[in-house]
Order: structure tokens, then sequence, then C-alpha cells
């Protein structure tokens, strides 16, 4: 059975993603430079996180504009 997520708990659930994914990013940068495929990817993954949650935002905002 499917259920649908509540727009507060996708965005909480998307910064906790960011959240580890930039730790993770550091940790790759660190251990294998910037220039690593494997620290390409993760910054790449963030981006699309980062992205996810400002379209989200929008969105959100949009709404409460437009209720006002």
């Amino acid at each position: 059975m499917l259920t649908k997520i509540s727009e507060l708990s996708q965005k909480i659930y998307l910064s906790k993603c960011i959240t580890n994914k930039r730790k993770e990013l550091v940790d790759l940068g660190m251990n294998y430079g910037l220039l690593n495929k494997k620290t390409i990817q993760c910054s790449q993954d963030l981006d699309k996180l980062i992205n996810l949650y400002m379209q989200g935002s929008k969105i959100t905002e949009y709404k409460f504009y437009y209720i006002l």
C-alpha cells in the first residue's frame, strides 16, 4: 500500500539526505581529492538533492503566496 508523504516530511527527509551527502563529499574530497571521479559524482548527487529541496520550497512559497 502506498501512502502520500506530506510536504514537510519530504523537506525534512531531503534536509537529512543533504546533510549526510555533504559529510560524504567532505570525506571523499579529503581522502581522494577534489578531482576524483567519486568526489565529483558525490558533488553532482548533492546538487540534485539541493535542487529537489529548492523546487519544493518554491512550490510551497507559491502556494502560501496564492493563499494570501
